[in-house]
C-alpha cells in the first residue's frame, strides 16, 4: 500500500477531530447562553412577582387618605407599572393581565376620587364604600388582581424554570 492513502485518511481522521472539537465548543457556548437566559428570566420574574406583591398594597394605602394630598401620592403605582414594563420587555404571555391590573387600579383611583370629599375628614374607604361606583371598581380591580397572580402562577414553570 501507498504512503499516499495513508496520509490522506490521517488528513482527514485530523479534520474529523478539527470538526467535532468545534462542534462541542458551540453546543458548550449555546448550552450556556440558554443557561443564562434562564437564569436572567428567574431573576426578573421574582422581580415581576416582587413589584405586584408591592402594588397590592395602593389600595389599602387609598382607603385610609384623609387628604386630597395623601391620594395624590398615590396616583403613581410605581410597582404596578414596574411589573408591566418587566412583562412587555420579557413575559409577553403576561402582558395582557399586567396592563389590565394597572388599568383597573388608575379606574379605581379615579372613582374614589371623584367620591372624595375633602371637607369630610373621615378616611376615603369610609366616604366611599357603599357607593355602588366605588363597589363597582373595586370588584373590577380585585377581579384584575386575581387574575394577574393566576397568570404568574400558571406561567411561573415557563419563565422561571429551575
Amino acid at each position: 500500500m501507498s504512503p499516499l492513502p495513508d496520509l490522506v485518511i490521517g488528513a482527514l481522521l485530523a479534520l474529523l477531530g478539527v470538526l467535532v472539537s468545534q462542534l462541542v465548543t458551540m453546543l458548550q457556548a449555546r448550552l450556556e447562553r440558554q443557561n443564562k437566559r434562564e437564569i436572567l428570566l428567574r431573576t426578573k420574574y421574582e422581580e415581576l412577582g416582587q413589584h405586584f406583591l408591592d402594588s397590592i398594597k395602593l389600595p389599602h394605602a387609598l382607603m385610609t387618605c384623609t387628604s386630597t394630598e395623601d391620594i395624590l401620592v398615590l396616583t403613581h403605582q410605581a410597582s404596578g407599572n414596574n411589573a408591566h414594563l418587566l412583562a412587555l420587555l420579557y413575559f409577553p404571555l403576561l402582558r395582557q393581565a399586567t396592563g389590565r391590573y394597572i388599568d383597573s387600579y388608575s379606574e379605581l383611583l379615579m372613582t374614589a376620587t371623584s367620591l372624595h370629599n375633602p371637607n369630610d375628614k373621615r378616611p376615603l374607604g369610609m366616604q366611599v364604600f357603599d357607593k355602588p361606583e366605588y363597589i363597582q371598581a373595586r370588584n373590577n380591580h380585585l377581579a384584575a388582581r386575581d387574575h394577574l397572580q393566576e397568570q404568574i402562577e400558571a406561567h411561573a414553570p415557563t419563565y422561571a424554570k429551575s
